[in-house]
Parts: C-alpha cells; structure tokens; sequence
C-alpha cells in the first residue's frame, strides 16, 4: 500500500515539476490555456445550473402531471339523413338513353391525333429498340 502511495506522489512531483518548467518557458502560452480552461470550467457550471433550474420549471407547471379521473367519453359521430343510402346497387350497362347526353362521336380529327400521340408514346417509350 505504501508503494502505490509513492509511486502516486512521485507521479504528482514530476507533473508539478513539468508544468512549472513549461510556465518558465512559456509564459504567455501557459496564461492562454489558463484562461482557456476556466472559460470552459464556467460555461460548464452555468450548463449545469441552467439545465437544473428547467427541470424544476417543468415540475412546477400545472397540469404536466394529468390524471385520468373519469372514463372517456366518445363523441357521437354526425347524423345522416333517413333518405341517404351508403351504399346502392348499380347498373352494369347504361341504356342509350342514359348514355345519349354524355357520349360525344369524335371527328376524324380527334381519331387522328390520339393515333399520333399514341404512336409518340410508343416509339418514346421503345425508343432506338430494334
């Protein structure tokens, strides 16, 4: 137990001597890393006292602990109307009738330019394929 006591002190003495030999030597470096480490030394205390001050911020605010007292409620959802179908049957095949107002017969024209436009699309999407 005592050797490890000695080699601790005799550790101690040769940083103490080494730190005062660079002191000597360096006099304007030693002062910058100083200052240097009590800059952060205090940025560091001031950390850790903000971040204390937050914690008991937040404990004090009310309600940031809710306790559920009573059961949930869920809200009813919006009537609909005694005529109103959510869903219906529908017809496989218009009658001409139905169909008449809606259909347009396209023009030689119209059939042409879909053709091209076809094609365009075609040869851009194959593009130089053999």
């Amino acid at each position: 137990m005592n050797n490890i006591l000695e080699s601790i002190k005799d550790f101690i003495s040769s940083l103490l001597d080494k730190v005062t030999s660079f002191y000597e030597e360096n006099k304007k470096i030693s002062f910058i890393i100083l200052g240097l480490i009590l800059v952060i030394l205090i940025c560091l205390i001031l950390l850790v006292a903000t971040s204390e001050k937050d914690k008991k911020k937040q404990k004090d605010l009310p309600g940031s602990n809710l306790q559920l007292t009573e059961s949930l409620i869920i809200p009813n959802g919006p009537e609909l109307p005694r005529d109103y179908n959510i869903s219906r049957k529908t017809k496989d095949k218009w009658t001409e009738e139905e169909a008449e107002p809606w259909f347009t017969v396209p023009t030689e024209k119209e059939i042409n330019s879909l053709s091209n436009s076809n094609e365009n699309m075609v040869n851009e999407i194959i593009g130089a394929a053999p």
